[in-house]
């Protein structure tokens, strides 16, 4: 599977490894037990982005989900002031997050087969029918009284004027989680910096990349794009 992953990834890890090195370092930088840092998550509310044995994060105040579809922070600052005072005294807090796709064990990209299933399908499927809606020529504004079109058509909106990048791309859907990571990260970043309970004496570092989705009971594996202390 890692050879299969290696196309297309230059750097990852098992999810679980990835996550347990952030708080490990965290721990060791900031002198404090592995127990008072706490995670917020940013993944796109997919079930193999939950399971506990295909993710296993280390999380040993648990996790805190702030993601929507495809992983974008649709808690915005509501949701992040709220777990700003679930920190630990004296703790620190990290944030894990990123977009998802899936490789199966043949190399597909972007279908995985799910246990329970004889076929393949789609991962993320939600940001392939986003992806599929900028494509074609059906764009339209947010209806506000409509929530069910909210995350999609603001997502859309976000990746319209990348439209024609991801057409001519030699894997669009691979394109598109990249560029759908970067708007996570942006956004991610910029509640951080703007929310004031987070401004409070403590450390919160960030840990941003791309989850790999894999068939079956194969564990899920992190191209990381970023670890740091943003404050």
């Amino acid at each position: 599977m890692q050879k299969i992953i290696s196309q297309y990834f230059n750097k990852f890890s098992t999810m679980s490894e990835a996550s347990h090195s952030a708080v490990l370092k965290i721990a060791e930088r900031e002198g404090i037990e592995m127990n008072r840092i706490i995670v917020a998550t940013s993944f796109c509310f997919d079930e193999l982005n939950h399971q506990q044995t295909k993710m296993n994060l280390h999380s040993p105040q648990g996790t805190f989900i702030m993601g929507g579809l495809a992983g974008y922070p649709f808690v915005g600052d509501i949701g992040l002031s709220a777990f700003a005072d679930h920190i630990p005294d004296g703790g620190a807090a990290l944030f894990i997050f990123g977009s998802h796709i899936g490789i199966s064990r043949t190399g597909e990209v972007g279908k995985i087969k799910r246990v329970g299933q004889h076929r393949h399908t789609n991962t993320c499927g939600a940001l392939m029918m986003v992806q599929n809606h900028i494509l074609s020529s059906s764009i339209h504004q947010i209806d506000p009284a409509d929530y069910s079109e909210f995350q999609p058509e603001f997502l859309a909106l976000r990746l319209l004027p990348m439209a024609e990048e991801i057409r001519k791309a030699k894997v669009p859907i691979l394109k598109t989680t990249h560029l759908v990571y970067d708007e996570i990260e942006n956004e991610i970043l910029k509640l951080i910096i703007n929310n004031k309970v987070l401004q409070a004496d403590f450390p919160v570092y960030i840990l941003g990349g791309i989850v790999i989705n894999t068939d079956e009971t194969l564990p899920n594996y992190f191209s990381q794009k970023v670890f740091r202390k943003v404050k």
